[in-house]
């Protein structure tokens, strides 16, 4: 990220073209605007003064002082009717800079005429182009030197160039003033820069963390925890058969980068098979399908993701070297969903179901998925199942499950999901 360190010292412009072409590109609407502010602003009051000076003189203006001010109006109007044109937009600077210089130079032919207006109206029009005409600081620069200069060269037949010295040190002030006016609105570009990426970094880790709609009430609401009750949800349960064993023969870093591995394919499939996934503990995941909103095809989604688990694991534990095999149950039922903590938020689901699909991994085979009655009936007989028994699971009553072994309907449509690149297989440990 760019810091103050990116702004030179003297213009107060990014020394990086392309990030000064990206601020200039995000200030354009704002410079358009005040571009034709000030151009309507110094010709309203110049056209307004136009027949009052007339009146005060008492008689016409002879065509020495007139045709200037026509020039002055005439300039005004073209930058005016060239800012309103979308193709001249990009060369707003030089449009503004070709009037400036032009005015500049009427005034000069002013002062030649011995009009006693023209002095301080050029220095407005000189001080008005550094401090709030919008632009290059190198073109206001030579726009607000070269005008000086050829002004004063124009009005020298009627004006001593000892008393257009003022122009020198009224260049001079007002390019300090540009570069600490640049420099103030690209140094607040910047801080605005930061904390928009500050705001997507902190947004992106919510939404890492929480799914999307509880990550949007939290941050809308922070002291008030979302909380729900979902009537009907699909919990996988899944864990890693004789994971003791693999991490004995596995040093910290290669364990992790298994579990790293591993943990990471399943929720690219959670991704892909639309679950939500809620944790992981140790060597067990757990997700559930049908949470963020009523799916009817949410429990055979569950039963593809377990399907597409068995796979992933094997083919990660090829990678590895190692023999990986994983127990995932799939149970039916209402859950409680909300977020727990006042530092690190957690998101998490209660309730019978959860534990029944907790026992019900325990239960299963190494390789299979079981599947309780409750999903296979929440499947719409879309499951090939095999033999079902009733099982007496602890603190849960029975409950009659199934091994998955396949589907016996084209299986539900799912998005593609962007895989990783595979990490580099650990050697093992002897």
């Amino acid at each position: 990220m760019e810091d103050d360190k990116s702004i030179a010292r003297l213009s107060g412009e990014f020394r990086a073209r392309r990030l000064e072409r990206r601020f200039r590109d995000h200030q354009a609407p704002a410079e358009l605007r005040q571009l034709r502010l000030l151009w309507l602003v110094a010709l309203s009051c110049f056209a307004a003064y136009l027949p009052v000076e007339v009146l005060l003189r008492g008689a016409p203006l002879p065509w020495s002082q007139l045709w200037p001010r026509l020039g002055i109006l005439g300039a005004g109007v073209a930058v005016l009717l060239l800012l309103q044109w979308p193709a001249a937009r990009p060369r707003r600077d030089w449009i503004s800079s070709a009037g400036l210089l032009t005015a500049m130079v009427c005034y000069g032919c002013l002062l030649a005429a011995r009009d006693s207006g023209g002095s301080g109206a050029l220095l407005l029009l000189l001080l008005g182009s550094y401090m709030f005409s919008p632009g290059r600081f190198n073109l206001h620069c030579v726009t607000g030197i070269g005008g000086s200069l050829l002004a004063a060269w124009l009005a020298s037949p009627g004006v001593p160039l000892l008393e257009l010295s003022y122009l020198l040190p009224a260049n001079v002030l007002s390019a300090l003033a540009l570069s600490q006016f640049n420099r103030s609105r690209r140094g607040r570009y910047l801080r605005e820069r930061r904390l928009a990426l500050l705001h997507a970094r902190n947004r992106a880790l919510l939404y890492n963390a929480l799914p999307r709609g509880v990550a949007r009430q939290l941050r809308d609401n922070p002291r008030r925890r979302p909380v729900r009750f979902e009537p009907a949800v699909t919990v996988l349960f899944a864990d890693i058969v004789g994971f003791s064993g693999l991490s004995r023969n596995l040093t910290p870093t290669q364990l992790l980068a298994l579990l790293d591995s591993l943990f990471s394919a399943f929720d690219r499939l959670a991704d892909r098979h639309r679950l939500e996934k809620i944790k992981t503990v140790g060597d067990s995941y757990l997700a559930v399908a049908g949470l963020a909103s009523a799916d009817s095809c949410a429990a055979l989604k569950a039963a593809s993701m377990a399907q597409s688990m068995h796979v992933a694991a094997a083919a990660i534990g090829r990678r590895y070297q190692l023999e990986l095999s994983l127990r995932v149950a799939l149970h039916n039922g209402p859950v409680v969903a909300g977020v727990l903590g006042s530092k690190r938020f957690a998101f998490d689901v209660w309730g019978d179901t959860v534990n029944v699909a907790s026992r019900l991994q325990a239960q299963a085979g190494v390789g299979t998925t079981l599947v309780s009655e409750a999903t296979r009936l929440a499947c719409r007989g879309q499951l090939r199942v095999g033999p079902g028994s009733a099982l007496q699971l602890r603190g849960c009553g029975t409950i009659t499950a199934a091994p998955l072994e396949g589907f016996s309907g084209p299986g539900p449509s799912l998005q593609q999901a962007s895989p990783l690149p595979p990490p580099t297989a650990p050697r093992r440990r002897c």
